[in-house]
């Protein structure tokens, strides 16, 4: 069997340990390249219907397996589609997080809309949800600052959608509940809003410095 690993996670990490046999990974973004190809076969790629077919054509593909965030349902469409009609197995081995906490200024939402609108309530909010979605926060942006991995494609969407450069908080995590402190003591924030995603995605740290600075912590279920 040779599988096609769908990820660049650190779930992506874990499952690799419990892979045997051959298999090639295939993340979406130079981040997750960087972070993969000294260790695994890896390659750079953002598949459509017509690219993953070829690529599992001309690899000998037999499964693919899925450990790509919750949040990237296109993928994981995809992924379903092609397995069912090139008759090979799906595997789905994403993570499935689980809000452990009983901080009462968490604030759950089902949407990124939904979270922009509970952003209005505040004077200052820290985002950390990437920047693929930043376009629904184009309201509240004046009073956010967004902190994102510090390559020039995710900085230019929030460019794009608005945000001025002092805005940008471009860094590498994983990040401390202390660091996280740090961070929303410097810009005075009273609101941070984050995905569902679990302790690999640091959500963990983020609940806890926002219940030390007695801080708003909205969290987005759904993608």
């Amino acid at each position: 069997m040779k599988t096609l690993v769908l990820g660049g996670t650190s779930d992506t990490r874990e499952y690799l340990k419990t892979l045997e046999g051959n298999f090639v990974v295939s993340v979406a973004t130079q981040y997750g390249y960087e972070t993969f190809c000294k260790e695994f076969p890896t390659v750079l790629v953002r598949f459509d219907d017509e690219s993953i077919i070829s690529f599992i054509r001309d690899h000998g593909i037999t499964a693919i397996a899925d450990t790509t965030h919750p949040f990237a349902k296109n993928i994981t469409a995809l992924a379903l589609r092609t397995a069912e009609k090139l008759n090979i197995p799906y595997i789905n081995a994403m993570r499935r997080p689980k809000l452990e906490s009983d901080y009462e200024r968490i604030l759950t939402v089902e949407s990124y809309e939904e979270a922009a609108k509970r952003a209005e309530e505040f004077t200052s909010v820290l985002l950390t949800i990437g920047s693929n979605r930043i376009d629904a926060f184009k309201a509240v942006l004046p009073k956010c600052h967004i902190r994102i991995l510090p390559y020039e494609k995710s900085i230019e969407k929030c460019r794009l959608a608005g945000a001025e450069y002092k805005q940008i908080i471009g860094m590498q995590g994983p990040f401390s509940e202390e660091f996280n402190i740090a961070l929303m003591r410097e810009i005075k924030a009273d609101a941070l809003v984050t995905k569902l995603s679990g302790d690999s995605g640091g959500l963990k740290e983020k609940i806890s410095a926002c219940e030390k600075l007695d801080a708003a912590c909205i969290i987005i279920t759904c993608g």
